[in-house]
């Protein structure tokens, strides 16, 4: 950890009308992250804002915030008047493309976030990093810092940090779940967050259409290199037949990471701009991060992703050679 506790909390207690932001697509960990931390703000008596770059996920309406999240916009109000920027699970420009242009002129800026991948943010004078490459998740840190300065932790943000941290974590089946992690979401649950009813909330509650759009996914699996490598594809003729939408995604690659004798599982979605999502998975050696970062995308060894702008074919055939190469590199 860059800084200590305090230091967090005497940085948050100067400001009045902090803008929390996150990466596109949020999850789990960048929404219970928010969640968890707008609580705070507020009771120590702040006006937090929650700006998200598209419309708040169907899967964690659960969690009651989507009534503060607003659609980001530079010219509002809520922009204009920020006094603080505080980006959670991130701390990578591409992630946050639509404000990558605010964030250079922003006002004092708090970055918390778990991933080794970075870029030049939060470096000016005023500003702070609390970047922890070997913590879970942001939710873990947001906890943690709550834990350490002797916050409350009301039920509404346990259940959030709770959802951020098991869902990162695969719901604790992943390598980066540790006894720290372990710890905190005991905390978490001694704080009124019920685990059996989030996990119910998350994954099943699932529409119709994502799991076609799942079995179209399944259905042209390929598998190279002896089985080790399993490359999986999702085309937009695939969500217009699923009648699936691109926040679908999330989580689907994990359908085919429990292939027997599998080492990395990539999947290409393409988007509706043009951009191809590749997401990258590994089970034990590679580090898909690296990967990741030769396409201006990052993570973390274990699990990571990149948007990369060109033909499916071509973007495929690029992204697969460089895997290929890395897995050779850490046999």
């Amino acid at each position: 950890m860059s800084v200590p506790w305090s230091a967090v909390t005497s940085w948050l207690a100067r400001r009045e009308k902090p803008l929390l932001v996150t990466h596109r697509r949020p999850d789990g960990d960048a929404l219970g992250a928010a969640a968890g931390l707008a609580l705070a703000l507020r009771q120590m008596g702040q006006k937090p804002a929650i700006a998200l770059f598209e419309a708040f996920p169907a899967r964690y309406r659960f969690l009651g915030i989507e009534q503060d999240c607003r659609a980001w916009d530079a010219r509002a109000d809520f922009v204009r008047n920020a006094d603080a920027l505080v980006i959670l699970d991130t701390c990578s420009f591409s992630q946050l493309e639509p404000l990558a242009d605010f964030v250079r002129q922003a006002p004092p800026t708090l970055v918390i976030d778990h991933h080794a991948t970075r870029d030049d943010i939060g470096g000016r004078a005023g500003d702070l990093c609390l970047i922890d490459p070997v913590a879970s998740a942001a939710s873990l840190l947001v906890t943690e810092w709550l834990m350490a300065e002797n916050r409350p932790i009301s039920t509404t943000q346990a259940t959030a940090l709770l959802t951020g941290l098991a869902t990162d974590c695969g719901w604790f089946r992943f390598s980066n779940t540790d006894a720290r992690t372990l710890r905190a979401a005991a905390a978490l649950v001694e704080a009124g967050a019920n685990a059996s009813e989030i996990y119910a909330a998350v994954y099943q509650q699932e529409p119709v259409q994502k799991l076609r759009l799942i079995g179209r996914m399944l259905a042209g699996l390929e598998l190279l290199d002896n089985g080790r490598l399993c490359v999986l594809r999702l085309h937009q003729a695939d969500f217009a037949a699923a009648g699936a939408t691109q926040n679908m995604t999330e989580d689907v690659i994990n359908e085919a990471v429990r292939l027997e004798g599998v080492e990395v599982t990539v999947l290409f979605s393409e988007q509706p701009d043009g951009v191809v999502r590749v997401n990258l998975r590994s089970r034990r050696r590679t580090d898909v991060a690296e990967v990741a970062r030769e396409f201006g995308g990052g993570g973390h060894a274990r699990a990571a992703g990149a948007r990369v702008t060109g033909k499916t074919a071509e973007v495929e055939a690029r992204v697969i050679a460089t895997v290929l190469a890395a897995m050779q590199r850490h046999e």
